[in-house]
């Protein structure tokens, strides 16, 4: 009956982190809500709760991926561009895509504005789930790990302005990869899309 209980559990872990996931912003960090089960179920294993949220982040994260597919057409030309310059550069580059998602899941830091910035430019989706999912599982572990640790230290005024500092990272960062203009940025680095690179030689 125990099993059956605390599977149902780590079920509704899937379930919460699916729909944090899902929505683009303005919802808790997922690690804040898993730490909280944890808290609120320390029976639960650390690594079993962090496995099962990030099947449903997983989930979550592709469906946003898909309608930012959709609703990438509204965005204007200028921005829509931008996107996919920087897209084309990591997308040539499939282990470096991957590698980025991985080291950038391993933050604390929101991954909403990757997911849409990916289904705007269309860009390949496995590299960045997979780097996704193996960088979170373990940022996941660690932070849930860290918050059962150290909950009497924090009162939820602390976690309120944690949650708050972490929504508005996410979304300057979203904005941040729609208006930066990559070409440019990237051409200063003296680094450009592998197709971009092959015109320019036939060019000459």
């Amino acid at each position: 009956m125990s099993f059956l209980y605390d599977l149902l559990l780590y079920f509704q872990v899937t379930l919460i982190a699916f729909v944090v996931n899902v929505i683009p912003a303005f919802v808790p960090p997922t690690w804040i809500v898993l730490s909280m089960f944890k808290i609120h179920n320390p029976e639960l294993d650390t690594l079993v709760i962090a496995g099962f949220g990030v099947v449903g982040s997983i989930v979550g994260r592709y469906v946003l991926y898909l309608y930012s597919k959709v609703f990438g057409r509204f965005v204007p030309s200028k921005y829509g561009d931008n996107i996919r310059y920087i897209s084309r550069f990591l997308g040539q580059r499939k282990l470096g895509l991957f590698l980025g998602t991985f080291l950038y899941a391993l933050s604390p830091l929101p991954s909403n504005f990757l997911f849409i910035s990916s289904g705007i430019s269309a860009v390949e989706v496995l590299p960045v789930l997979g780097g996704f999912a193996l960088g979170r599982i373990i940022s996941y572990a660690a932070l849930i790990h860290a918050s059962h640790r150290v909950f009497l230290f924090f009162d939820t005024l602390g976690l309120e302005n944690i949650r708050l500092a972490v929504d508005v990272l996410g979304v300057v960062g979203g904005i941040a990869v729609v208006l930066i203009d990559w070409r440019k940025v990237l051409e200063r680095l003296k680094l450009q899309p592998t197709s971009l690179s092959k015109n320019n030689e036939h060019q000459k």
